[in-house]
């Protein structure tokens, strides 16, 4: 076990593997759902606009957008818990309060239709502590999301990891461009 000068708790640990109940999308993705996002975007594909032009190319039906998905995701994610690790109830060392985003990978597996149901299945992966840039040490929270449909078919996979940094004062210069 790699050395984690004491920031990782055993309760912590314990929380490895473990999986948050489902969350199910309140309603099904609208049509007007996928128009508002691709006139905002000027998404113009017309798999995303038009029923019968997707259903020529082999598709069910009129397809979501892939990003428009993740939107749910956060959407979702904002109403329960706050996501994340926050999901786990997760204990932090008290001065570990600036969180920040460090990375995410999606992996496809089917296009999501227009009249699609979506429920998240989240699980904790890992918790793991390095020294960052600034020589402080970082507990990091690494989680995997999979988005199924109605019926039980996954449709998206996530892995995500969050970085929990001490807060403390700005280093001067740090995140500002040098002029």
């Amino acid at each position: 076990m790699a050395d984690d000068g004491g920031l990782i708790t055993d309760a912590m640990r314990a929380c490895i593997g473990t999986t948050n109940p489902p969350v199910e999308l309140p309603e099904e993705i609208g049509a007007s759902d996928v128009r508002r996002f691709c006139e905002v975007v000027g998404e113009t594909n017309p798999i995303y606009w038009d029923e019968s032009y997707a259903r020529r190319l082999g598709y069910r039906g009129r397809v979501v957008p892939p990003m428009l998905v993740v939107q749910f995701y956060r959407r979702v994610e904002d109403m329960e818990s706050g996501g994340g690790s926050r999901s786990w109830r997760l204990s932090f060392p008290p001065n570990y309060t600036n969180v920040r985003n460090a990375g995410h990978q999606f992996t496809w597996l089917r296009p999501v239709y227009v009249g699609d149901r979506l429920t998240l299945h989240q699980k904790l992966t890992d918790i793991y502590v390095r020294t960052g840039r600034a020589g402080v040490p970082v507990i990091y929270v690494a989680s995997e999301t999979e988005i199924r449909t109605a019926s039980g078919e996954a449709v998206v996979r996530q892995t995500s990891t969050t970085a929990h940094l001490p807060a403390g004062p700005v280093r001067e210069g740090a995140g500002q461009a040098q002029t």
